[in-house]
């Protein structure tokens, strides 16, 4: 069985996520793996027990994490979702794209810090665990919400090489009982009319007619904007991106766009890499 993955570094951010990953699990039927990274002076795994002795703050620190993700495992149980924890020692921020599979996750669920969002995220940089996850990051800022958003805008460039990743997006809002909008920024250097824009929205979703999902295209000098411009008009909750990386199609639909998002948008902010 798939879980929802939840990396934590305790904060206020990351307790709201944990939330809302718990929630998430709840609603798909599923389990949560609450991930800590600690740092350690040297090897733990390795060192003999009678010279952990020699690190006393490192090994206070780790008592205090088991401490912390035990009481995490308890909570979700309580919620009726099972859970377990993974305490990993020594490891950078390459490590975790690696931890990260779509044959053990279905989602990450991750929070980020202050204004710099995602640079802050867990004590570091982890746009590169937003950029090679294989399964969708959703990013949570602190905010006094605490209900799980079900008021979704979906947003892609709708070509064929983000129709695998818009698929997933849309079985997951469907699964978690959330309202989807979708939506294309028409911008001047990828400017379409919008008979072809429709056309293919309309392709994209014919695989899920009981959607009802609700097209939208807006102009915007880039695609950020555009996204900006229409959370005015809508009462959406979350914003989900499809991005890709490939030269040729769209460049404001490349991975850098999350990361605006996250730190301009106060709503959370669901990516999914094609």
């Amino acid at each position: 069985m798939k879980n929802v993955l939840i990396p934590t570094d305790f904060s206020e951010s990351a307790a709201l996520a944990s939330e809302y990953g718990v929630a998430i699990a709840g609603k798909l039927k599923t389990g949560v793996t609450f991930l800590h990274i600690i740092s350690t002076p040297v090897e733990w795994k390795k060192i003999p027990l009678e010279k952990e002795a020699l690190y006393p703050e490192t090994k206070a620190a780790i008592g205090d994490a088991k401490d912390k993700l035990f009481k995490l495992e308890r909570k979700a149980e309580k919620a009726g979702v099972d859970a377990c924890t993974s305490l990993i020692f020594n490891t950078g921020i390459e490590e975790i794209p690696r931890y990260i599979n779509k044959e053990n996750f279905i989602l990450v669920v991750m929070g980020t810090h202050g204004q710099k969002g995602i640079d802050k995220m867990m004590g570091t940089n982890t746009q590169k665990v937003i950029s090679r996850s294989t399964v969708p990051v959703l990013a949570v800022k602190v905010t006094d919400r605490h209900e799980l958003p079900r008021r979704w805008v979906i947003v892609s460039d709708f070509q064929e090489e983000s129709r695998e990743k818009f698929n997933v997006l849309m079985e997951l809002a469907g699964n978690i009982g959330a309202a989807v909008q979708v939506l294309y920024v028409n911008t001047p250097y990828y400017f379409a009319e919008s008979p072809e824009i429709e056309e293919k929205m309309e392709k994209f979703l014919t695989q899920f007619p009981d959607s009802r999902a609700k097209k939208n295209i807006i102009n915007a000098h880039n695609e950020e904007r555009g996204i900006e411009n229409f959370l005015k008009t809508c009462e959406c909750d979350l914003v989900a991106v499809v991005t890709h990386g490939r030269a040729g199609l769209n460049p404001l639909f490349r991975r850098s766009i999350t990361e605006r998002l996250i730190n301009h948008l106060d709503i959370p902010v669901l990516s999914m890499n094609s």
